[in-house]
C-alpha cells in the first residue's frame, strides 16, 4: 500500500530522519521564546526533556504554526542521523522495544553484496514474510519503524 511504497522509496538521509524523529522518536517542535530575529525564533529540537532543560526558554509551537515553520529555510536542528547511523539507529530499536515492539536485524548476502532486514512487530501480530532487504542495517532499522505504526 501507498504508505510502504513511499517509506521504502526514501533515501536515508535529513527527510528520512526528521520522518523518524517526528513520527517514532517523540520528537516536537519547539520555539525559542526570546525571537531576536526569525531565524532564531525556531528550533527544532525535539523531546519534552529538552523543554524542561530549557528552563522555560523554549515553548512546544502550537499545531497552527506547523505548517508555516516548516516551511522556513531556517531553523537549527538537533536531530541525529537515524537513517544513516548505527548508533542512532539502535535508538530507534531501543525505543521500539519500550513501545513493547519484538525487533530483530539479520543480514544475508545477496549477489555479494550485504543486505540488511529489520523486522519490528508487536507480539502476536504477523511479521512481514517479504520483508525488503537495504544496503545498510539503520536504513532497514527505521524503515521498518516507520512502517510498524
Amino acid at each position: 500500500h501507498m504508505k510502504e511504497d513511499k517509506i521504502v522509496g526514501m533515501n536515508p538521509g535529513r527527510d528520512l530522519d526528521i520522518k523518524v524523529a517526528l513520527e517514532v522518536m517523540d520528537y516536537i517542535w519547539l520555539k525559542h521564546l526570546l525571537q531576536f530575529s526569525a531565524e532564531l525564533a525556531v528550533k527544532w529540537l525535539g523531546t519534552a526533556a529538552d523543554i524542561e532543560a530549557s528552563s522555560g526558554m523554549y515553548v512546544r509551537v502550537p499545531e497552527s504554526q506547523f505548517v508555516e515553520l516548516k516551511e522556513r529555510e531556517n531553523f537549527a536542528e538537533a536531530v541525529l542521523p537515524f537513517s544513516t547511523d548505527m548508533a542512532a539507529a539502535e535508538e530507534v530499536f531501543q525505543h521500539m522495544k519500550k513501545l513493547g515492539y519484538e525487533c530483530k536485524l539479520e543480514s544475508k548476502v545477496e549477489e555479494g553484496n550485504n543486505r540488511y532486514y529489520a523486522y519490528i512487530h508487536k507480539p502476536g501480530s504477523l511479521i512481514n514474510e517479504n520483508p525488503i532487504g537495504f544496503a545498510t542495517a539503520p536504513e532497514a532499522i527505521v524503515k521498518a519503524a516507520l512502517q510498524a505504526f
